[in-house]
């Protein structure tokens, strides 16, 4: 975070506790991970009190995960110095940390969920958490008994929560269960629209997409961390789901941008770049031909150094591209200008459709993508499958 904080984020730590119910000396959680960073955030109700308290007793020390009263040496989250808000933001955006005790028996379910099914996850900065209400409860919101207490805190959260969308890199919100997708229709965050279901034994777990506060939503209805008989089945025909939901979707806005001539320039195979010259992040294409075309457009039209914005953290998807069998590769936003050069002249010099080599990546996963002949690594080439096979081979 820069030297000025912004006003919207100052508004958003500065605030009184709305309810008796907020536990006591607890700050409101702005994020789990960064916003500014994070194209992919998951949805929640409102945090957890074992965030603060465990048995009773606020942590403190290594124990602590987010900042208290008590760590910042504040009697009020009304009275807070410039120094004690940007402790408050570095605790929420850094939570992810090994060292920084992240609550991860909650968080790996929907971890897994995300990496398998968008390329993203929690501890690489690429995706965040963010909720409705940003105030943790005692007790938790499901045994408040008072619903005026949660329209409270609904009401007063809302604002804060459409600044973070509004303000920050999200461009997905993934909705955790039925009764969070019920208060995002219910308080206007998002139109959502029934997609299909997924029945797994005796579960059905519906499926819905829809678009709202400048960005995309899905959600499904079972919470997959307290729904009883969730199973590894239920989460790999989710996590399909969300590979073909995502990328389809993302396919159309793009198509349907090239007929106007807002904010971003088409290119001739249908994906855009923004305003400084990067592709638009979640470019979804057909297949090798496309990339071509989109790609030796950006190296006659753009100066930039990479694909697209690395920011803190470069292995986000920046490109998906449709390759045979059903297999969808991603070109991460770190991939540079001289690997993009050679790829250019590459095919040029062999044309699209010559076969790509897949070999593993620093940790042995057999999922990186080469495209030269003799099947070597180009350095500055980030290209991976979105799922690792089990042999080397020709794509």
């Amino acid at each position: 975070m820069g030297t000025e904080i912004p006003e919207y984020l100052k508004r958003m730590v500065c605030r009184p506790a709305p309810a008796d119910e907020v536990v006591p000396c607890s700050t409101p959680v702005v994020a789990f991970g960064d916003p500014q960073v994070a194209t992919v955030a998951t949805l929640g109700l409102n945090p957890s009190g074992r965030e603060f308290v465990e048995d009773g007793s606020l942590l403190s020390g290594s124990r602590r995960r987010l900042a208290t009263l008590q760590s910042l040496g504040a009697e009020s989250t009304s009275w807070l110095s410039d120094k004690q808000i940007r402790t408050v933001l570095e605790d929420c955006a850094s939570y992810f940390r090994p060292d920084r005790n992240p609550y991860r028996r909650w968080f790996d379910v929907l971890d897994q969920v995300l990496r398998n099914g968008l390329g993203v996850n929690y501890y690489d900065g690429s995706a965040c958490h963010l909720d409705l209400v940003q105030w943790a409860t005692i007790p938790v919101w499901g045994k408040l008994s008072d619903r005026g207490v949660k329209q409270a805190l609904l009401n007063e959260s809302l604002p804060h929560l459409r600044n973070q969308l509004k303000f920050g890199k999200i461009q997905l919100v993934a909705v955790n269960g039925r009764q969070v997708l019920e208060q995002v229709v219910a308080v206007g965050l998002a139109r959502l629209e029934l997609s299909g279901t997924l029945r797994v034994g005796s579960m059905a777990c519906s499926l819905y997409s829809g678009k709202g506060a400048g960005v995309q939503f899905v959600g499904w209805s079972t919470n997959l961390q307290s729904s009883f008989g969730v199973t590894r089945e239920l989460k790999s025909q989710l996590e399909r789901w969300l590979v073909a939901a995502t990328v389809q979707k993302f396919d159309m806005e793009i198509k349907s941008d090239t007929d106007t001539e807002s904010q971003n320039t088409p290119t001739e195979t249908g994906g855009v770049l923004d305003a400084d010259g990067h592709v638009v992040e979640r470019t979804a294409l057909s297949g090798k031909a496309e990339l071509f075309r989109l790609l030796k457009n950006w190296l006659e039209t753009s100066r930039k150094a990479t694909i697209g914005v690395v920011g803190k953290f470069g292995g986000r998807p920046c490109i998906f591209i449709g390759l045979d069998e059903d297999m969808t590769a991603v070109l991460n936003v770190d991939t540079k200008r001289s690997a993009v050069g050679q790829f250019v002249e590459d095919v040029k010099a062999r044309g699209p459709d010559v076969p790509w080599s897949v070999i593993p990546n620093r940790r042995g996963r057999l999922n990186k993508l080469t495209f030269l002949a003799g099947g070597a690594e180009v350095p500055g080439w980030y290209c991976y499958l979105r799922k690792p096979l089990s042999r080397t081979r020709k794509i």
